[in-house]
């Protein structure tokens, strides 16, 4: 009961930065593995257009150039998962897992663009391969009609 006590005071008495950085993860406690994912994803990609950038590829971009839509990227991405968890959480409730459909499209597109970057600098056609790969994995899931089509 002692540690009950010490850390209802402990919460109490903290900076209010605190109390909002721990309503905010308990917020995120649900979804963290897709949110980290994605975010995963945004950083690696924003690295290797650095890596671009850096080793003279790109000569007429600015850093900001790059820097910019990876900030945007990381405050829009989080507002969606903020959004769709809250979706999810107080309307649809159990009913389907619309959170995981939604943050399966941002992380699709950022993993589609990192096999395009690799595919522009070595020349390995990845994108069309996946690309095919998925249509062939879609078509293979779509029901049969009667007549055998």
């Amino acid at each position: 009961m002692d540690v009950i006590k010490e850390l209802f005071n402990n919460f109490v008495t903290s900076s209010i930065v605190t109390k909002l950085l721990l309503f905010i993860s308990a917020f995120f406690a649900p979804v963290w593995e897709l949110y980290i994912l994605l975010i995963f994803l945004v950083t690696v990609d924003y690295i290797m257009d650095l890596a671009v950038w850096f080793f003279g590829k790109c000569k007429e971009c600015k850093h900001w150039d790059i820097t910019q839509p990876f900030i945007i990227k990381l405050i829009m991405y989080s507002i969606l998962v903020i959004v769709v968890n809250a979706v999810q959480l107080h309307l649809i409730k159990e009913a389907f897992e619309i959170f995981k459909l939604i943050m399966a499209i941002p992380i699709g597109a950022e993993l589609l663009g990192i096999l395009s970057t690799i595919e522009k600098h070595t020349g390995v056609a990845i994108v069309d391969k996946v690309r095919q790969y998925l249509g062939n994995w879609v078509s293979s899931k779509e029901p049969k009609n009667d007549d055998g089509e």
